[in-house]
């Protein structure tokens, strides 16, 4: 839609006949219909299409037209946070699955991509068993796992989905995933098609593929909860995930005798891998879909031959690739996913040999930074809560998790003894069938009550058995607060002295006289607003975390780049306020919590 369209849309939208034929429309968009032609269902979208194939990197409308293109196949893939040696990233599989999704949805050409879920089962929480023992590894229940997996599938069914495929890229994901695929199915009768992809998980493949095809063959085995193939696979969607750069300058940049040192060659091979774990992954889907739902577990063969044979690591899955049948007592000072017996940066006491973390991110950091980081004093962990909804027609449905993303951070690095957890993308958005509140318009993702709060309860728990003493819950969103406030008074109350957990309503609430970045500034332009599900104080707030996710380059081509009278067209402008904005609220934040955690 171009401007002069735009225009004589606000000329005539206060007619009263017009005003009457809007409210006739459905109202999508988290707006009235009849407050702004761009909340109505069936208004054009006046962006071009959008390139991506990640749902929270969508508007509302790009959601809408994806569907009506006959993208209706939707993936929603689930990582963790666990240990995994000392080079990689609590958030491994995350970032492998940032990666493939995206590979497998483009080759699949009708497939959109749910954001990645790092909340999986990891071991017993309390008393800790398996990852659970490293510090930072985030565990559910299994019942929370199966309740989230549920919901998410629920809410793509009621927008119009008609394949909905679950894959895990670690081992624990598995069952929960084919349980609730098989329960979903029965329920909905086959439609949508819903399936698990356990073809998806296999590296004993991927390894084989790179040692035949590219001739990457595994030496002696690290004995690390690591290996050549899972670390391509991080760097090709971000090297620091490795913590490549400082393992250059240390001369540590191998993994079973595999040199990861050269930049270009990683990602040519790891380019390669992502392609191979696509194609197996799609006619896996294929197959699937041909069967009405999930094939029944495949066979696996051995790894045999070669040097990824003789690897001798511990597998992806949490198992010694070369583990002998009968082991004696297990070290007690095991860590890091591996056994401290066959390796030192296995065991608790080894001395991390990387340089200190530069991240509050407990998903960039390795297991071993987190324990330092608590030995360091710093306690304080921040759970905060976002949300997939519509934001009209300029803002990403993530709108709250890129703010967070900007503001968890700021908060922390004001405070000076946090940490934040991966943020909470899966709230409450309004039921989901029958659809209310922002579940009626396409791409929203909604949680249960319960389901919400028993997520919460199981990452502070998690958290809380580590040693953070203090775990603070914050929520950029309106629906999200009352159950932030039940899991904060009930397990404050459980935990008897042992843990706080403390909500900031007021980081959502601004208190009376808070600073006010626009208003001190002038910029702020007197009169009614666009009537959309957005303004220019939180576009700019995103703005801080990426400029895609308000489309500004987009806006910018085609002159729409103002939100309620106040332009976004000067970037450097722009930015330097989105910033200004974030250090206010998470000065204001982290005062509160000063205040509250003494």
């Amino acid at each position: 839609m171009n401007t002069a369209l735009t225009v004589s849309f606000a000329l005539v939208v206060s007619t009263p006949l017009l005003a009457q034929q809007l409210r006739a429309q459905e109202s999508l968009g988290g707006g009235q219909c009849e407050a702004n032609v761009y909340n109505c269902a069936n208004t054009p979208n006046p962006l071009p299409v959008a390139k991506t194939v990640w749902v929270e990197e969508m508007t509302w409308m790009d959601v809408r037209d994806a569907l009506d293109a006959g993208m209706t196949t939707v993936l929603i893939p689930t990582g963790g946070m666990e240990p995994n040696g000392p080079w990689l990233a609590a958030g491994k599989h995350n970032y492998v699955l940032h990666a493939n999704c995206e590979a497998v949805a483009r080759q699949l050409g009708d497939a959109l991509c749910a954001p990645v879920i790092p909340f999986v089962p990891e071991g017993n929480i309390e008393p800790p068993s398996g990852h659970m023992r490293s510090p930072g590894t985030i565990s559910t229940r299994q019942e929370t796992f199966e309740a989230m997996l549920t919901d998410v599938a629920h809410s793509f069914r009621m927008h119009g989905f008609e394949t909905i495929i679950f894959f895990g890229d670690s081992g624990g994901n598995q069952g929960g995933q084919r349980a609730v695929a098989s329960r979903l199915a029965e329920r909905w009768s086959g439609s949508p098609i819903v399936a698990h992809i356990q073809e998806y998980y296999d590296y004993a493949s991927a390894s084989q593929y790179l040692e035949d095809e590219h001739g990457v063959i595994w030496g002696e085995g690290d004995n690390l909860h690591d290996d050549p193939t899972i670390s391509l696979n991080m760097f090709i969607d971000d090297p620091a995930s490795i913590r490549w750069a400082e393992r250059v300058e240390a001369g540590l940049a191998t993994i079973n005798g595999v040199s990861l040192t050269d930049r270009v060659e990683n990602l040519e091979l790891a380019r390669a891998l992502v392609a191979f774990r696509a194609t197996q992954t799609v006619a896996a889907i294929d197959a699937a879909i041909e069967n009405g739902g999930t094939l029944p577990l495949p066979i696996r063969p051995p790894r045999a031959g070669g040097g990824a044979a003789r690897g001798g690591g511990a597998s992806v899955g949490g198992a010694a690739a070369g583990a002998q049948a009968q082991r004696p007592a297990p070290d007690p000072r095991t860590m890091g996913g591996g056994d401290c017996r066959q390796n030192a940066y296995n065991c608790s006491d080894t001395p991390n040999p990387l340089p200190v973390a530069n991240t509050v991110w407990l998903g960039e950091m390795t297991w071993m930074d987190i324990r330092d980081a608590l030995a360091a004093g710093k306690t304080t962990a921040i759970i905060a809560t976002g949300g997939v909804e519509p934001n009209g027609p300029w803002l990403v449905t993530g709108k709250h998790n890129y703010v967070l993303d900007a503001n968890c951070e700021a908060i922390a690095r004001n405070l000076g003894n946090a940490l934040c957890a991966p943020i909470v993308k899966w709230v409450p958005e309004g039921d989901i069938e029958p659809r209310s509140g922002h579940m009626r318009s396409p791409g929203t993702i909604s949680l249960r009550q319960e389901t919400f709060e028993a997520l919460l309860t199981d990452i502070a728990h998690s958290l809380k058995v580590h040693g953070f003493e203090n775990i603070i819950l914050i929520g950029d969103s309106g629906g999200n607060r009352s159950g932030m406030n039940n899991v904060a008074e009930t397990l404050t109350a459980q935990w008897a002295g042992e843990a706080r957990v403390i909500h900031i309503p007021e980081y959502y609430r601004a208190p009376e006289g808070s600073r006010d970045v626009l208003r001190e500034s002038g910029l702020l332009a007197d009169g009614p607003g666009d009537g959309l599900h957005d303004d220019p104080t939180i576009t700019l707030n995103m703005m801080a975390s990426d400029p895609l996710s308000v489309r500004w380059a987009q806006r910018m081509e085609t002159g729409q780049a103002t939100i309620d009278g106040f332009s976004l067209e000067d970037l450097e402008r722009s930015l330097m306020l989105g910033r200004e904005i974030s250090e206010a609220r998470a000065a204001r934040t982290a005062d509160l919590i000063r205040e509250r955690t003494r």
